[in-house]
């Protein structure tokens, strides 16, 4: 280690002591001048800007060799304040931006500067800051990919700027009006996150829309911003674990962040996700369409399976009710999700009949020991059981249509027992569902939950199927034309329903 400069605080000897009174013996505190700030240039090494407690600002531009003390040309700076953070620019070379806290010395209001010209001169740029008792500032910092895009922390909230400092508007949302003490832009992520005082960190996930608004978006009526890169995650499981841990954090939504402007209230929006082959592969639920940023999350997931609708009551449970419309939910099976493989898709914004769209590029996980092949053809065959799913759910809920027409007018027939007896292998009739699922450990699982169940245990991974999943799979395509016969075979039997739902028919090439 070697000294690279002398003493750059003031020197005071009023400010290197005690405070006096009784707080020694309690806390200790003492007054002194300290560097409070040091931080080197991103576009100059050897830059080094330094600031102190006490009111000192300086800069070196030849690694400390020598320094210009910089404070007596800040414009209103008040004596012995303190120089809380200075932000060199990564974008313009001479330019930085500096916070400072004056609530010590008595002063709480926001104050801010800007220099161009390596402190030569500056521009106080603090207007828009609501001044208050709990206004005073600790830290200004710039976006590292759009210049001009400033973040600042008072004692009780979060701003930004999207005109390098001439205006200020609120980033509060749902952080807690809490001192921001610190601020990080995560680059890869752009994630902008926020060391609070006393309420934890804080993340606003992706502000890759601050980074591209401009006026002509904001005065538009609709906009659809580019997404950043969406990865293909696994889950994982924690090193340990904690349960009701006051302080452990969230993690954001899987999947894509979709961000798009609208200029006033919509009626009308949806969100698209269109493959290569121009098919839509997602429909993603959207927030309420309000005007300004409005954010939706893509999970990757395909369309899902559907479920089927089940219209009578579990053998040998009278005591579990059909709802209101005559329906229960199917107590055993899932629905078959497959997920986006790596490459580049297509999110499509309508808004009231306007059409946007931007590409998405989907990555692999890059801790994962897959492979792209390996996931295109996990991704075929779960597809596949995507499509046979809903063809046991149409199967499904033709019998069980029949069935309860067939025992409303003919409960001890035949016809019954058949009924009952095919719709047993596609899910088992004792079921009763519910939250306790016990009666799910006493029957083996039928045909719908089997192919659930495969395709959930195919879909954790990054790797093909393997030549067991296959054979599974063979096994289960078969039993469901042996199945789809018996349909019809019943079909032609059941007599004045003929208008029951029609067993499923893949469209050609839907995805």
């Amino acid at each position: 280690w070697e000294v690279i400069s002398p003493d750059l605080s003031t020197g005071l000897d009023s400010i290197l002591q005690k405070t006096g009174g009784l707080t020694p013996d309690d806390a200790s505190p003492t007054y002194a001048g300290v560097l409070f700030a040091l931080v080197e240039s991103p576009l100059a090494p050897g830059e080094l800007w330094a600031g102190t407690n006490d009111g000192l600002l300086h800069l070196s531009r030849d690694g400390g060799r020598s320094w210009t003390d910089l404070s007596a040309r800040l414009p209103g700076l008040p004596a012995l304040s303190t120089i809380s953070s200075i932000e060199p620019s990564r974008h313009v070379a001479g330019t930085a931006y500096v916070a400072v806290d004056g609530h010590q010395i008595g002063d709480f209001r926001p104050l801010l500067w800007k220099t161009t010209d390596w402190g030569e001169s500056w521009t106080p740029i603090a207007e828009g800051i609501p001044e208050g008792p709990l206004s005073f500032t600790h830290v200004l910092r710039e976006d590292p990919q759009r210049p001009g895009l400033l973040y600042a922390g008072t004692e009780n909230a979060l701003y930004v700027s999207l005109d390098d400092g001439d205006s200020w508007r609120p980033l509060q949302s749902n952080l807690p009006p809490a001192p921001v003490h610190w601020l990080t832009i995560q680059p890869h992520f752009n994630d902008l996150v926020v060391a609070t005082y006393g309420r934890g960190f804080w993340i606003a996930d992706d502000v890759t829309p601050l980074q591209q608004i401009t006026p002509d978006i904001a005065a538009g009526a609709s906009h659809l911003f580019a997404p950043r890169p969406a990865y293909r995650f696994l889950p994982k499981a924690s090193a340990f674990s904690q349960p009701g841990d006051p302080a452990a954090g969230s993690n954001p939504p899987s999947g894509a962040s979709l961000s798009y402007w609208l200029g006033a209230d919509a009626e009308d929006v949806s969100l698209e996700i269109v493959d290569g082959t121009g098919s839509v592969v997602a429909e993603v639920a959207t927030p309420r369409a309000g005007a300004g940023v409005n954010r939706a999350h893509w999970s990757l997931a395909y369309t899902p399976s559907r479920r089927p609708t089940l219209r009578t009551q579990p053998r040998g449970h009278s005591h579990v009710a059909l709802g209101a419309d005559g329906t229960r939910p199917a107590p055993d099976g899932g629905r078959v999700v497959p997920r986006a493989e790596p490459g580049t898709y297509t999110v499509r914004l309508t808004v009231d009949g306007v059409v946007h769209e931007q590409r998405l590029e989907v990555r692999m996980d890059p801790s994962s020991l897959g492979s792209r092949e390996g996931i295109r053809a996990q991704q075929a065959m779960l597809l596949e059981l995507r499509d046979e799913a809903n063809r046991v759910v149409s199967a499904i809920d033709s019998l069980e249509v029949w069935r309860a027409e067939t025992l409303e007018r003919d409960p001890g027939g035949a016809l019954i027992g058949e009924l009952d007896a095919l719709t047993h292998t596609l899910y088992d009739l004792r079921l009763s569902g519910g939250t306790a699922g016990q009666d799910g450990l006493r029957w083996p699982r039928q045909l719908f939950a089997k192919i659930t169940s495969l395709a959930g245990y195919l879909g954790g991974t990054d790797f093909a199927p393997t030549a067991q999943a296959r054979e599974v799979h063979t096994l289960y395509r078969e039993r469901l034309r042996e199945v789809e016969v018996e349909v019809a075979r019943l079909r032609a039997r059941v007599r004045g329903i003929a208008d029951g739902p029609q067993l499923y028919e893949p469209a050609g090439g839907a995805r």
